[in-house]
């Protein structure tokens, strides 16, 4: 049982919703990182081609006479580099002031080391050893790229340099739309996908709705379109009503077959009982046997005779409503139980005029039934009061005693068909109650059983007008 509570939170369209999402968030992720990953690799290949190549453009441009020594002069060249205030790829730039202009450098030196021709924005010194290939260089608290190219057929080094930031940039802005993006698309996928699901889980919903909303004696087959995934379980349903449907007509037959049966023999039994009674003397055990005797075949009779009022009442197919006054339906309630409602004080309270929408034979056998169990286990001498008013579109019907009344569980099984609140009285099969709510269903109505509050038992029919 722990384990079925346990599935009973398990929702299928939140776990789908998850897995989707879990997904696509992985599959983004794992993309974004390669794609970062594989960018940066072909940004530091880029940059690094790019070095080399304005080394190989810087060597074509400075050249010596054939044989000569380049000599330094007492100045060497600098190239003034403007700072252009600019510092990121998003702000704007003219033809004068180009971005990340002030982030590259290059230098010229002579083999003895003397400084030919420089960009002002590294400095006066070298910027790396003169060792040819790809360096980094910090400078003045900026991580610099540098490319070191000695230039044999103009004997000087030409170094190329650029600020590491510039790298970093571009790597950022990728990164930044690679996270950008999923921001996006997931929200997004996961509206679609929560509308998709509504949309495909509707007919389950539709489907739960029909079965909760049946009545408990519709045992029609479930005919409703469903996707093709729920049709087995739509087919197993209707085996399964079908099965319920067999199995109730079986027990209602029999029911009534057995009422049937029984109801010759008892009056048999009834007619020698009356016979041994002007055959037998005083002998006082032999009254006791003869009391026991006409017990049981009371007892068997009412069982019989409700087992009968039970199969006429499953086989009513259309009930003959119309308009009849309640209070005379309640007098004849009672001078049909007459004697039994002798030692009781009886308060009834209904209008002359009220009047209600039913059929007549039927309500009455209600009426019947709950005055009869208001007496049965209600004391003498207490007081029983049948009470009847208009609540808006219903008509109310209470019956209220001051009886031994019913726990809460008792209530809610009550209405069962064979349930007794004493398994061990010997009065009654169970059916009375079960026979009442059954017919008030039949009127589209609704008995309601409460306790009160000083005692006893208040049964209630509420009935259209």
């Amino acid at each position: 049982m722990i384990r079925l509570k346990g599935l009973d939170v398990y929702s299928l369209r939140l776990v789908l919703t998850l897995l989707i999402l879990s997904g696509i968030s992985v599959s983004v992720a794992v993309s974004s990182w390669l794609s970062t990953r594989d960018s940066k690799h072909q940004i530091e290949e880029l940059f690094d081609a790019q070095m080399l190549q304005t080394a190989k453009m810087l060597e074509l441009f400075y050249h010596t006479e054939p044989g000569a020594t380049p000599q330094s002069t007492a100045r060497p060249q600098v190239l003034h580099v403007p700072d252009s205030q600019i510092s990121s790829f998003a702000e704007k730039a003219d033809a004068l002031k180009l971005a990340y202009e002030h982030k590259l450098a290059f230098q010229i030196w002579s083999e003895a080391g003397e400084a030919l021709v420089l960009s002002d924005n590294i400095g006066h010194q070298p910027i790396t050893r003169f060792v040819q290939g790809y360096h980094k260089k910090v400078f003045e608290g900026e991580l610099w790229h540098v490319f070191s190219f000695f230039s044999v057929k103009n004997h000087v080094w030409i170094v190329t340099a650029q600020q590491d930031e510039v790298r970093q940039e571009l790597v950022s802005q990728i990164m930044h739309n690679a996270v950008i993006v999923p921001l996006i698309v997931v929200p997004l996928t996961l509206l679609i996908v929560s509308l998709l699901f509504y949309l495909l889980f509707r007919p389950l919903k539709t489907f739960e709705r029909e079965l909760i909303g049946r009545a408990p004696n519709d045992l029609t087959p479930l005919t409703m379109s469903l996707p093709k995934e729920l049709v087995p379980v739509r087919r197993a349903l209707n085996l399964y009503i079908n099965s319920i449907a067999r199995f109730i007509a079986r027990e209602r037959r029999f029911s009534a077959d057995a009422a049937h049966e029984l109801k010759t023999p008892l009056s048999v039994i009834k007619l020698h009982q009356h016979g041994l009674e002007s055959l037998i003397d005083d002998d006082p055990q032999q009254k006791f046997h003869l009391a026991a005797i006409d017990a049981g075949v009371v007892h068997m009779s009412h069982t019989v005779e409700q087992l009968l009022v039970l199969a006429r009442v499953d086989s009513i197919n259309e009930l003959n409503v119309s308009s009849h006054a309640i209070l005379p339906m309640v007098e004849d309630a009672l001078n049909q139980l007459m004697p039994q409602i002798t030692d009781y004080e009886w308060n009834i309270d209904i209008a002359p005029q009220l009047t209600v929408t039913c059929d007549r034979f039927y309500l009455l056998l209600v009426l019947k039934n709950i005055i009869e169990n208001a007496c049965k286990y209600s004391p003498q001498e207490s007081e029983i009061s049948v009470s009847a008013h208009s609540q808006g579109d219903e008509i109310s019907i209470c019956i209220a005693d001051r009886g031994q009344g019913m726990t809460e569980e008792q209530i809610a099984n009550a209405t069962e068909r064979f349930y007794r609140v004493n398994e061990n009285e010997g009065i009654g099969a169970g059916l009375g109650l079960s026979i009442c709510h059954h017919i008030i269903e039949l009127h589209q109505g609704r008995l309601v059983i409460a306790p009160r509050e000083q005692g006893g038992l208040s049964v209630t029919l509420f009935l259209p007008q």
